[in-house]
């Protein structure tokens, strides 16, 4: 935290917030359409501060910024953390904040997910097992793309019961400080913080870097 608030411009960020009874999970409201927290702006010193304070409490609020370009909060990160196995076109994006859970979704690209500290638990399921996640509506979403209706922490198998099949071939994952992990494009994947502070560094390929990973 120290490091961050010495290098950080003063722009703001985008704080999402939901309430200590959502055990840490961005998702829906009971009514499954409205979500289940809010967001604010800050700046990142402001975030940090408040991350500190709910360390606090056996059961704070869930604190998150979600993918922010790194060179938008610290000018030359890139420049100063150069990671090889990322290709030049890839912008690293930072996701910082207490535990908490991104639903399982997927992206259209490649990533390379990088734990820079705390942990995160990563639990994959290839593009084929999406007739069992339960994938909810595509408007609205927690972040921009559709999510799976299903707690992957506590699945409710009465109301989902085809999810057994997607667990018979999840992959899952537990990465320290250091550890990186390659999601391909189109993979569903479920992203759990175990810490009161996590900071993740992520690359999304443009398509035209995918080949080159894959050699």
């Amino acid at each position: 935290m120290a490091m961050l608030e010495a290098h950080a411009t003063t722009a703001d960020v985008e704080i999402l917030r939901t309430e200590p009874g959502e055990d840490g999970r961005f998702h829906y409201g009971p009514d499954g359409r409205s979500l289940n927290f809010v967001r604010g702006r800050a700046s990142l010193s402001v975030f940090l501060a408040a991350l500190r304070e709910h360390e606090k409490f056996a059961r704070p609020y869930a604190l998150v910024v979600q993918g922010m370009l790194a060179e938008t909060l610290l000018p030359n990160f890139k420049e100063a953390h150069p990671l090889p196995l990322a290709s030049a076109d890839s912008d690293p994006r930072l996701w910082i904040g207490n535990a908490a859970k991104v639903a399982t979704h997927n992206d259209p690209t490649d990533n390379i997910a990088v734990v820079a500290a705390g942990r995160r638990r990563f639990t994959l399921f290839p593009p084929d097992a999406k007739p069992n996640l339960y994938m909810g509506p595509d408007d609205p979403t927690p972040a921009g793309t559709p999510v799976s209706m299903v707690h992957v922490s506590v699945p409710d198998f009465d109301r989902y019961p085809l999810f057994r099949q997607a667990l018979e071939r999840a992959s899952t994952a537990e990465l320290r400080p250091g550890d990186a992990i390659f999601i391909p494009a189109n993979w569903y994947h479920h992203v759990e913080a175990l810490e009161p502070f996590n900071l993740l560094v992520n690359y999304w390929e443009p398509p035209s870097a995918a080949a080159s990973l894959l050699i």
